[in-house]
């Protein structure tokens, strides 16, 4: 990486900002999706709702492949912002290298993305599923065991790790 020009860098530490948003967005939506919308959808045979229904369904794959994605994009683009903070002021460079990018990435890659995919969730998640599909199929075996693990350390502190998609009659009488 000590090689690559400042120039590159930069460019490398841009596209991962973006793919951090992106990841970030994606999250958001998939969580702020209208269940009875992505029905609605289905039943017009929309196959990006089809998707998104299938990642909904292991949700814990898909928060898996989502968060693996955002904190290897985070954790890369923290080392190069370090990397070119170093090669352009020095050592004593770094942190406020690392106070830069934490506000970056606070307002481009977390805030912004998240707003924008909360108010405008069908928006983000039914084409972000096809990507987010296929990075949960690269990286399954990772994400099972992160998954493993996750159910693991919820069972020791008394969690359940299994959902009822039951409504109860206040739900329901919402929903109706």
């Amino acid at each position: 990486m000590e090689s690559l020009s400042t120039f590159w860098l930069s460019v490398l530490l841009f596209l991962l900002i973006l793919a951090s948003a992106f990841f970030s967005a994606s999250e958001t939506s998939m969580m702020a999706l209208n269940r009875y919308r992505l029905k609605t959808l289905i039943s017009k045979n929309n196959t990006q709702a089809k998707r998104v229904e299938k990642l909904l369904d292991k949700i814990d794959y898909l928060i898996g492949g989502i968060l693996l994605g955002n904190n290897f994009v985070n954790i890369l683009a923290a080392s190069i912002a370090t990397l070119i903070s170093i090669k352009l002021w020095g050592e004593g460079s770094i942190i406020i290298a690392s106070i830069l990018l934490t506000i970056v990435i606070l307002i481009f890659a977390e805030n912004t993305p998240k707003t924008f995919a909360a108010k405008n969730p069908e928006k983000v998640a039914l084409p972000a599923s096809w990507l987010l599909e296929l990075i949960i199929k690269f990286f399954k075996p990772v994400i099972y065991l992160i998954s493993l693990i996750s159910k693991f350390l919820l069972k020791i502190i008394g969690l359940k790790t299994e959902s009822k998609d039951l409504l109860n009659s206040e739900e329901l009488r919402m929903a109706v």
